[in-house]
């Protein structure tokens, strides 16, 4: 029997089932307190949790996957105080004998760039792929050079930080400086960008990289919070803007070689320009409306991937429209999957008939809801019921949502563009193999 030694707590309610189903020994290593219980509760299977230290390094690591008898080790991303583990496990892996456990994790290279923003500008510049303008700047008064030269507002953003943290929308010189005596050196100066931003999920493996549909996040703000905004996928591209990200992630997969999930945040700015924003080596908030559109869970197919791989790639059964070495991607989008950030605990009516919610809600193995005091849930759309979920928002209480009843519908209106678009245009993850 295999045994699967998952390094992190984030979304095992997700990940963990088809590991389970297959017949595979799941260990689950994590910081949250009750995640045995919960786990039990929501699979209906005893799944062995233990800890996992606050402070690892690649010898610790090897340690505890000799410990728990490890076959496969994988990082579960994504709670407080892990993302930045990513490098440590690439350069564990890297020290890892013959004969010790497949861990399945991005290479030390990737994991960098998708951990250090300021390595991602760096390389960015060198390879071409395109960034917004920006300095790295290793103290206050370089900052103060930076904005000056990229023009107020500026985006000043710690180079290592988790998510939805050390990131700074500076509108003036006041409070330039209040943010300078704040951050952590080195940061990344850019300019402020303005316009749309997107996010879309990979899985890569091999010479392979899939893609979910891409989805909007709404338009860039001061708040730096995009899961606060009513999102929606798919959401429509022009060709010309597909091309280039597809070009993009290409020379990123070819290069870097990830391995495993991971995520691009990007903008369309209004003048046209495509702008990458930052990697993640992880799947997110996003990954609710790549399931709710496609019916394709990507945590599931990353541990089904994890499972059918043999030391190098992916291969094998798949499922869920992943098979073989990954050369379709997930099935195309079915439906319109709109997110609606709304108070924690605020009632929300039946959805329409034809429609249906996802609820997300806080717990153990995901406590962002918990954390931000907001939870997500996904309105799932046909094509044809598009009008009965106008309506239905159009009735919401006022306040029930965090956004405007307007934003909601402006955004499954460009969902219902981005599904008609998905049947007649050629996918984009057709687009990202190596050599394609």
């Amino acid at each position: 029997m295999m045994r699967v030694v998952v390094l992190g707590e984030f979304r095992a309610d997700r990940l963990l089932p088809p590991l389970l189903h297959a017949g595979a020994e799941v260990v689950l290593l994590g910081r949250a307190a009750g995640i045995a219980p919960f786990l039990s509760s929501a699979l209906g299977a005893d799944v062995v949790c233990g800890e996992l230290p606050a402070v690892l390094s690649e010898q610790d690591v090897l340690r505890l996957l000799a410990h728990w008898r490890a076959d496969v080790a994988v990082p579960g991303m994504g709670c407080p105080g892990q993302e930045q583990l990513l490098p440590l496990y690439a350069r564990a892996a890297s020290r890892r004998r013959t004969a010790g456990p497949r861990m399945a994790v991005h290479a030390e290279g990737f994991a960098e760039l998708a951990s250090d923003k300021a390595a991602l500008h760096r390389i960015a510049e060198e390879r071409g792929w395109p960034v917004p303008r920006g300095r790295v700047c290793g103290a206050a008064p370089a900052v103060r050079a930076a904005a000056r030269e990229l023009g107020l507002p500026v985006m000043v953003k710690e180079a290592r930080s988790e998510f939805h943290a050390g990131r700074h929308y500076v509108r003036d010189g006041g409070a330039l400086d209040g943010v300078c005596a704040e951050v952590s050196f080195p940061v990344l100066v850019q300019e402020a960008l303005a316009g749309e931003e997107y996010g879309v999920e990979f899985l890569s493996g091999g010479s392979v990289t899939v893609a979910w549909p891409v989805a909007s996040l709404g338009r860039l703000d001061g708040e730096c919070a995009p899961g606060r905004r009513v999102r929606v996928a798919p959401a429509p591209l022009p060709a010309r803007l597909r091309t280039e990200l597809a070009a993009t992630v290409r020379d990123m997969a070819g290069a870097f070689r990830p391995h495993g999930p991971w995520q691009m945040d990007f903008a369309v700015t209004d003048d046209g320009r495509l702008v990458v924003i930052e990697l993640n080596g992880r799947l997110g908030g996003v990954s609710n409306m790549s399931w709710a559109a496609t019916g394709a869970d990507p945590h599931a197919a990353h541990a089904r991937s994890v499972l059918a791989a043999p030391a190098e790639g992916l291969s094998g059964d798949l499922s869920d429209g992943l098979s073989g070495s990954l050369p379709a991607g997930p099935p195309p989008p079915a439906r319109i999957a709109l997110e609606l950030p709304v108070l924690a605990g605020t009632p929300l009516p039946p959805a329409p008939e034809g429609t249906a919610l996802m609820f997300f809600p806080g717990s153990p193995v995901n406590p962002g809801p918990l954390v931000g005091g907001y939870c997500r849930p996904v309105l799932t759309v046909p094509e044809d019921r598009q009008e009965a979920a106008l309506a239905w928002l159009r009735e919401l209480p006022p306040g029930t949502l965090l956004n405007s009843p307007r934003d909601a519908a402006g955004q499954l209106a460009r969902g219902a563009r981005g599904l008609r678009a998905a049947g007649a245009l050629t996918p984009l993850h057709t687009l990202m193999r190596e050599g394609s």
